[in-house]
């Protein structure tokens, strides 16, 4: 009982979250609620719910018995004299029967579709899901660094505002001002220039989740993740699973069904006739019983059964085409993602606190007048560039990180 009422709980929660951004705006958005707007607002995903649905209703349809027929018609009428006392009449009814399991193969083949369009649902879920997770780190990373650059140019501005007592006290020369406030300008240019690439990137993660027009003020989360990185030859044998994989199997198992129906499709369909037959000049009733079978002498249905081998060759080759390409594209993300930790890590033990030391000394000592202000902005400089190089490589492994999991782990935790 308890866990059903945290399940139910944490549901409202989930439900409350996408309810409250539900308008065309939203102050702080999480990547667990971008996945789920995505999951419900996204035109491909939307589409491709029809289609699996519409397949659904070919799917009963294919398998349905032809109706029959009602015959009633007017026959031996003379065309001068009594036409309707003497003429005969028929009723009755006519029914198709097809023959060689042509209604079960049918059924058959788009049940098939069903199941493939069904696991493409699955694949495209997949494929926004990743691009909603790259979108999001590029989001994460550039508001980072317009951070980043927005202290970096807060502190130009107190060296700006140090320099000029200085050189009132006459401990610098006018020239350094002139200097710093170069550094001050440039600071202020990066910071613009973060802040629109910002505001770029969330406009281009509206997109990705499916909603351009989604004003996003900022998002939550957090570039420092750690990650416990499968081997490459785990993640390959989970590769097979795959939906967009299972979805190409699906197709060749559909077009194989295609073949034998269009075999089937040779045995031509009887027409069956049982008709009331009233005779007005004798006063007669009686009974007509008839048969129609086509004669297949010039139509053996060969250009279709041709053509849907064809096509069953073409489907084995996309199969082996979306295998080969998912196979190729899992060994290059694990390859991104195992050098991006390494950069990272590289940057974060080795490169980052070096950096900061020396920064740290060399503020120290233009403060007690041991180095020049030339002196100092370089690693100023050079500290900031490790600084953004660092939000760079998380970056670069957010999105390693989603592109391995779309390939190689179940929908339900790709989030």
């Amino acid at each position: 009982m308890k866990n059903i009422f945290l399940t139910c709980l944490l549901a409202c929660v989930s439900a409350n979250a996408v309810e409250a951004i539900s308008t065309n705006s939203v102050s702080r958005l999480t990547l667990e609620q971008a996945m789920m707007l995505a999951e419900q607002h996204h035109p491909e995903l939307a589409e491709a719910r029809a289609l699996a649905a519409a397949a659904e209703g070919r799917a009963r349809q294919a398998g349905a018995f032809p109706n029959p027929a009602v015959i009633a018609r007017m026959e031996s009428a003379p065309i001068s004299g009594r036409t309707t006392s003497e003429a005969e009449y028929l009723a009755g009814v006519a029914q198709t029967i097809p023959l060689g399991s042509r209604l079960s193969k049918a059924r058959q083949v788009e049940q098939l579709d069903r199941q493939r369009l069904l696991l493409d649902a699955e694949a495209r879920l997949r494929a926004v899901r990743r691009r909603v997770h790259s979108a999001f780190a590029t989001a994460l990373y550039q508001e980072q660094a317009a951070l980043a650059q927005g202290k970096l140019a807060a502190s130009a501005s107190e060296l700006v505002a140090l320099t000029k007592a200085r050189v009132q006290a006459g401990d610098a020369t006018p020239d350094e001002t002139a200097r710093v406030e170069i550094e001050l300008s440039r600071a202020r240019l990066e910071h613009q220039r973060a802040s629109a690439l910002h505001l770029q990137a969330l406009v281009t993660l509206a997109g990705a989740i499916g909603r351009p027009a989604l004003q996003i003020a900022s998002i939550a989360g957090s570039l420092e993740t750690a990650f416990d990185v499968p081997a490459l030859e785990e993640l390959a044998a989970d590769l097979d699973r795959h939906p967009a994989i299972a979805s190409a199997d699906a197709a060749v198992a559909a077009q194989s069904a295609r073949v034998d129906l269009a075999k089937a499709e040779r045995v031509p369909d009887i027409n069956v006739e049982l008709l009331y037959r009233r005779v007005e000049a004798d006063k007669a009733n009686t009974f007509d019983v008839g048969l129609r079978i086509p004669l297949p002498l010039f139509d053996r249905n060969r250009g279709k059964i041709s053509a849907a081998r064809a096509d069953l060759t073409a489907a084995e080759a996309r199969a082996t085409i979306t295998r080969n390409d998912l196979t190729q594209r899992l060994r290059e993300s694990h390859t991104q993602l195992a050098n991006a930790l390494a950069t990272a890590r590289t940057l974060r033990t080795e490169i980052l606190p070096r950096a900061a030391t020396v920064s740290k000394t060399a503020e120290a000592r233009h403060a007690a007048g041991d180095i020049s202000l030339a002196e100092l902005l370089p690693v100023r400089r050079e500290a900031a560039a490790s600084q953004l190089t660092h939000l760079e490589s998380l970056r670069d492994v957010m999105q390693a990180w989603a592109e391995v999991r779309s390939l190689a782990t179940p929908p339900s935790s790709a989030r």
